[in-house]
Order: C-alpha cells, then structure tokens, then sequence
C-alpha cells in the first residue's frame, strides 16, 4: 500500500511514501527537510513493515514523534492519522494514483482507528514510554500499548459538550450520522477516518451542524481557545470553545481537503469541499479572513435536504400559488424576487426553475456562485476577473438558444436593461434584486437608469419575501392576545384570544423556534401599474391602484401566521417591520 503525506501544518510539501524509507528531519540529507527549529536534525523514519504497511520510527528525536497527539517511539502508520513532528503536521492519505495491494490491514493495526467509537478519554496527548528502540521490524502486537487513562491536564469538556447537543437534537432516538470527506477535487479524504483531535473535531461539528440545520459554521481563534458559532435559523448561536491545538487541527485538515496553501496565514482564502451522509451530500463553501488572533473561517453550509420541490411547498397563499404557477408556464415575462441577503430569494427561484418542463425547455442560470446542482439545467458562474459578469454573460447566453433564464441578481444598468428586453422578446425570465419590498423594487428599477417604457412593459410579478422562525412545537406555550395586539391583528386574527410565544428547550437549542418559513408580497403588473410607471411614478399613485385589488403586505402575511400559531409577532416586527 502506497501513502501519501500532505501538509496540513508547516511549510513544506508533501510526499508519497513508496517502497524506499522516508526520513524527515532538519539535516539536507534528510528525505523530507524541514525548516523548523523544533524539530531534530535526523527527527524520525517511515518505512515498509513487511506485510503492506508502514511503520514511523522516532530516532530519539528532541521534542518527540507523535501520531494523533500521541508520542511514539514506533507506531504503524495508517490512513487518517496525523503525523507531527515538531510544528510541521501531515495528513496520511492512500496514494489514489497506483492500484493498491497486498494484505488488508489487520485486526491489531485497526484497533488504532474506530473513528465512530473514540473514547474522548484517549484523545489527550499521551506519552509512551517505549524503553529501548527496537533493533527489527516490529510486530502488531510489538506496538506500545495506548493508555485509556486521561491525565487531568487534558480535558475534553468541548467533545462531551458537542456530543450532548448532537443527542438533544431531535429525532433523539436517531442513530449517529457517519459522513466522510470528498476534497476540491472530487475525491474521497481520509481527514475524518484518524482518530485525533482534529479529526474528532472536525466530525462532531459537522454531524451538529446537519442535525442543528445551520447555515454557517464560525471558527475564530480567540488566543488559548477557538469560539464555534453556528447561523441556525438566521440566528448566531455560540456552541462551544475548542481548545486552540483542537482548532489548529481542524483548520489543517479543512485547508487539506478544500486544497488550500497551508502557509498563507495572513491572506484572505477561499476553497471548497463536500461530505457524504447517509442520504445525501452536503458542499461547504470555504472562507478564511485574518483576525487578531489568527485567520477566521466561515464555513457555508449548502444542504439540500428540507429544501421546497414544488412551489406548493414555498408556503405561498392559494391565489399566489397560481399567479406564479402561471407566469413558469407562459413562454416569455418577467418575474422578480425582492429581499434583503439571506431571506430565500434563490430557494424561491430555484423552485420556479424545477416547476418548468425542463426537458422540453433549454433552461440556462447565470449565478455567483452557483449553489445548488440542477438536473438538465445549463449553470454559468460569473468570474469578474475574466470580464465574465452578469450583463456580459446574459448577453451571450442569448446567443444560446435560451427558453427559460435565471438571472441571480439585478445589480447594474447593464442587466437590468439586458434582461428586461430578454422578457419582452420570447424569453421567460427569473432574476433577483435587493429592496425592502415590492413597490420598492420597482423604482430601485428605475434608479438605475432603465427607461420606464422597459420596467412598465417588461414585468409580470414582484415577489416580496422575508423568512420568520418558526416556533418550536415541544416548548411553545400559550399566552391570551393583548388589546394592543389585537387592534394590531384585526381580522388576520380570526376572532382568536390567544396566540403562542418562545420559551426555549435543548430540542430547539434553547431558542424557542425551530425551522424557518418565508412571508410574501406580491405584486401583479396591470395595465393600471402600467399607466402610473410609464407617466409620472410615485408611491401614493402605485398603492392607490393597488388597494384596488388583492393585495397582502408582508407584515398581513406574517399577521396570519401568528393567529395560526407558527411564529411571533415580535419575530414578524422584527423582520419585517412594525405597521
């Protein structure tokens, strides 16, 4: 069996450990010389044990050989450890480029890894004290014995504190989720199958953030420690403190598998990779930012599961259902979705995008970045760098045959123009752009210098939408309508005397809500909205011709969602605005 080394601590390149010995070390003559003051000149040797396998070897080193944080004198060396060796760490891959062969590790080596059972116990640092170096190639059972004893200068608080809240989630009575790596470049890694600290980790944050449904993942080191924060249901919530040797590993091994420089510590870098869960597989976006203490990284989470399938399940009323049902159905108009960052405006679009027939349909997106993978769908990520921003490659996907165009955002003169003929000449459209709600995004339209003929004729529908939690069923309590409340809710009330509120359980994190679901304005284009953009538009003249017809705010929306006892009124005040 053939390994690789790379490097997820240090500067040096990796290497790949064939039939020769591999010896590390500051002395030139070394096959791996490292530039690090605390390592030995002649450090330690990796070489074949004889039967397939490989053994690292401490040659009386100064600080000291360890694997996963243990200190060796000989110890067999498998895929998914971590090799340090003063402050350079490496990460041990099998060497996907030669067929693999010969005997399968055996039952004494394997009993080293058991990633899904670690005893928190064992995952301190742990000296060994080996005696004397042994003169031939060891044996399994020849390999110093690893105390399960957990000296008291090693706590692993974090581990029982992620653990707990992995439990709390529900369903409860789940079985734990096994997930692996798939690096940049498609392939699978072994940066969970070790048994160190980074490795252990790095999993139980991954498995809190699926089962909590966050977002975001937030690391940032804070001197001796590293504060993890999760965005779950657009809320920040602080999870627990690694200890900063943790946080180094798993910033190591993340950087591994997005395929990211490991010795830029002072640089703004970006990168990607993905996980397998039983069911599905999860892509993170990666972002690492200096701070004072050392590089911040935000992970972004893209997790397809709970996500809507139809635009029955976007939680529009009947009559907007088929509005928007109408204009995916008609072969050329314009529908727009209005919102600030992060309240579901590419969830909405995707999903009209999935309504369409798209096989007998040529469907083409122009997004930054592209998030979600779409079936029969041509997607197109914008690269400003390469003059490929979103007027210029709207220009040119004209040129490709297009029925159907998802235009991510509005943001200058040149798109909006561009896209606004593109629905007036046989094409349906779909495109975002960012304003507080729907009579707003006609005149951002307008501030952008596009002529009023173009906005007037062009639009179809303007969807306003918000996202509000969702209250947590386990813990909500009741509570009787206050006269306030119900001069406020009027007939959205439905007669009711009594509402829910937030209370807060480890189900829901201690929050009082669970889950999210989007508010809507909708605004449908008249021959009456027409007249008042295309001659002098202010706001009274639009909502005199709106109150004409059927129209609900988004606070009305949000009003029925409280009488129907999904949300709180201060959480529609709060993202929606008081009315």
């Amino acid at each position: 069996m053939s390994l690789i080394l790379k490097t997820i601590r240090g500067d040096t390149s990796g290497t790949r450990i064939g039939r020769d010995a591999v010896s590390i070390g500051r002395g030139l003559e070394n096959t791996i010389c490292l530039r690090d003051d605390r390592a030995s000149r002649a450090h330690c040797v990796i070489e074949p044990d004889g039967r397939g396998g490989y053994v690292v070897r401490d040659l009386n080193s100064r600080n000291g050989t360890k694997v996963n944080d243990r200190k060796i004198s000989v110890a067999p060396l498998r895929p998914g450890d971590v090799l340090r060796i003063g402050s350079h760490e490496f990460l041990v891959e099998p060497d996907e480029s030669i067929p693999q062969g010969g005997p399968s590790i055996d039952a004494g080596t394997a009993a080293w890894q058991a990633e899904e059972n670690v005893d928190f116990g064992g995952l301190a640092q742990i000296e060994v004290e080996s005696g004397q170096q042994a003169e031939s190639m060891p044996t399994p059972q020849a390999f110093p014995e690893v105390s399960s004893e957990r000296p008291a200068s090693e706590p692993v608080e974090w581990a029982s504190r992620l653990d707990e809240l992995i439990d709390e989630l529900p369903p409860r009575d789940s079985p734990r989720e096994s997930v692996s790596i798939v690096d940049a470049a498609g392939k699978p890694s072994l940066a969970l199958d070790g048994s160190s600290l980074g490795s252990a980790g790095m999993s139980l944050l991954l498995k809190l953030a699926s089962k909590a449904r966050a977002t975001d993942i937030h690391i940032e080191p804070k001197g001796d420690r590293s504060q993890v924060r999760m965005r779950v249901d657009g809320q920040m919530i602080t999870t627990v403190d690694l200890p900063a040797r943790v946080g180094e590993l798993v910033y190591g091994l993340i950087k591994t598998a997005s395929q990211i420089k490991m010795a830029a510590r002072d640089a703004v870098q970006e990168g990607h990779f993905s996980a397998r869960f039983p069911d599905r597989r999860v892509d993170y976006r990666v972002s690492f930012t200096p701070s004072v203490y050392g590089q911040k990284l935000v992970l972004r989470v893209l997790d397809t599961r709970g996500l809507p399938r139809s635009i029955n399940e976007l939680g529009l009323v009947p009559y907007m259902v088929d509005r928007v049902r109408r204009i995916c159905e008609q072969d050329h108009g314009l529908l727009l979705v209005c919102g600030p960052t992060g309240s579901g405006k590419t969830t909405t679009l995707y999903t009209c995008i999935r309504e369409i027939d798209r096989h007998s349909r040529n469907v083409v997106t122009i997004e930054d970045p592209v998030e979600y993978q779409l079936d029969m769908v041509t997607q197109i990520p914008i690269d400003d760098h390469k003059g490929n921003s979103f007027g210029a490659l709207l220009r040119s996907v004209l040129r490709q045959d297009p029925d159907v165009i998802l235009v991510g955002e509005i943001r200058d003169e040149e798109t909006a123009r561009t896209a606004m003929q593109a629905a007036m000449t046989g094409h349906v459209v779909f495109s975002s752009i960012h304003a507080k709600d729907t009579i707003a995004a006609v005149f951002r339209l307008l501030e952008l210098k596009v002529e009023s003929y173009l906005v007037a004729n062009s639009l179809d529908l303007i969807l306003a939408q918000r996202l509000v939690r969702v209250l947590c069923e386990t813990c909500r309590r009741e509570v009787a309508v206050t006269p306030g409340q119900s001069t406020r809710l009027g007939k959205y009330l439905s007669n009711k005397t009594r509402v829910f509120s937030a209370t807060g359980c480890p189900r829901c994190l201690r929050t009082g809500y669970r889950g999210r679901r989007a508010i809507f304005e909708m605004l449908d284009f008249n021959d009456d909205l027409r007249d008042v953009v295309l001659r002098e538009p202010t706001i009274q003249a639009m909502k005199r011709v709106i109150e004409q017809g059927h129209f609900t705010t988004l606070v009305q929306f949000g009003w029925r969602l409280v009488a129907e006892g999904v949300t709180t009124l201060d959480e529609v005040d709060h993202v929606a605005g008081v009315q």
